[in-house]
């Protein structure tokens, strides 16, 4: 294992450190909710939301609101209540391959993982940024302490470039593995072996959408329409639009009409919103933008709308197919596809579609909608702002359940 770092409890290239420090996983039960783990997150939510330079990464404030001790006791009270079902205990050694490419998903992971009790193995990638470097900063400091040595003992965090052995031999060492990251990367993990006993839970590619409706948009106020922009801002641009629930495509209700007549308020509000938050488009952006474009160009029914340096850059089409998918950059590419009423709409969506963010539907449309999607089409539909919101129901997947075992008692 001479290619891996310890990152967490603390820096260490030594084999035999490493080594040691897995191996003392095993001997370190932690129980689902105890106070010393609650003790440990509020501590870490607490040193960020104090923290006046941190107010400059909204997802870290975000993360840091998510496991304050309000919203820790409103887990807390879901998971006794799913333990209605049976006896939850931890899983025991789970191991968490983090994405590269969305800093704090790990994190949720993680520590999600370890309010359900368990010890934790974490393999981050070696591209550090000063997010990153930001939040391990942190947590190193917290684990150093005397009163969280118990929950330092149970966690490695590790950084090591794709390696067969070094994820086989993790991968024996743990009781659950979960993969954040491409298909590529959920298919290679899938290829290594894992105890007999042991699951998997993977989140592969996935994309999603806003989805708007125009009439409402037309009738709404300038104020509202300002809120609006904000909550697209919010959804599209944070994380440069990389994140799986980051919006790439947004479907428009309404006749051609009513959808030319909200665009023609919606998208200068947008850039509105862009100029007064101070955003600036880089050129690298640019290009994969413009590469983006010219290959969505050659399925034919895309129209640019605007000029090509435009920021968003905005395309008209048809459909959103897996050329465009997976040819989508992000930098704020945005495909607009228009039907006239959901019902119409039902073909565009795909076993891969995540997140659906809405403005100007109500509950009972969008439930009658969601009922005729294909099968695994569409995990999450929210209010538009609130795409990138973590929650503990992911892809589907109860995070409480998933990271727990039943255990019945008749």
């Amino acid at each position: 294992m001479h290619a891996i770092e310890l990152l967490i409890p603390l820096r260490n290239t030594e084999q035999a450190a490493i080594t040691q420090r897995l191996d003392a996983l095993q001997h370190a039960p932690l129980q689902a909710f105890s106070a010393s783990i609650q003790a440990f997150l509020a501590a870490f939510a607490d040193h960020i939301l104090r923290d006046p330079a941190m107010r400059a990464a909204p997802e870290l404030m975000a993360l840091a609101y998510w496991f304050r001790p309000a919203a820790l006791q409103a887990l807390l009270a879901r998971f006794q209540h799913l333990g209605e079902l049976g006896l939850l205990r931890p899983r025991g050694v789970a191991f968490h391959v983090a994405p590269a490419n969305v800093d704090s998903v790990f994190v949720y992971s993680w520590f999600l993982s370890l309010l359900c009790g368990n010890r934790n193995i974490v393999r981050l990638s070696r591209r550090e940024n000063p997010q990153r470097d930001a939040l391990l900063g942190i947590l190193t400091e917290l684990l150093a302490r005397p009163e969280h040595a118990a929950i330092a003992n149970a966690n490695v965090v590790l950084a090591y470039e794709r390696d067969n052995e070094i994820s086989t031999a993790l991968s024996a060492r743990c009781n659950l593995r979960v993969v954040w990251g491409g298909d590529a990367t959920v298919k290679y993990m899938r290829s290594l072996p894992l105890p007999p006993l042991a699951t998997e839970l993977v989140f592969p590619n996935r994309a999603s959408w806003a989805l708007i409706h125009a009439e409402n948009v037309n009738q709404t106020s300038a104020e509202t329409l300002t809120q609006m922009a904000g909550a697209f801002y919010n959804d599209t641009f944070w994380f440069a639009q990389q994140a799986c629930s980051s919006p790439r495509a947004l479907l428009w209700i309404g006749t051609p009409e009513q959808v030319q007549a909200a665009q023609s308020r919606f998208w200068p509000t947008v850039k509105q919103e862009i100029a007064r938050r101070n955003m600036q488009d880089e050129p690298t952006q640019l290009a994969a933008r413009l590469v983006a474009a010219h290959l969505a160009a050659t399925e034919g029914g895309v129209i640019l709308e605007g000029s090509l340096t435009d920021w968003p850059l905005r395309l008209s089409a048809q459909r959103f197919n897996a050329t465009m998918r997976d040819g989508h950059c992000g930098y704020g590419l945005i495909y607009e596809i228009q039907r006239e009423s959901l019902d119409n709409s039902i073909s565009l969506f795909e076993a891969c579609d995540q997140t659906v963010a809405y403005w100007g539907f109500e509950r009972e449309a969008l439930t009658r909608w969601a009922l005729m999607l294909p099968d695994r089409a569409v995990d999450r539909i929210v209010p538009l702002g609130q795409a990138l919101r973590f929650a503990d129901r992911w892809d589907g997947h109860d995070l409480l359940l998933a990271f727990s075992r039943l255990v019945m008692i008749e």
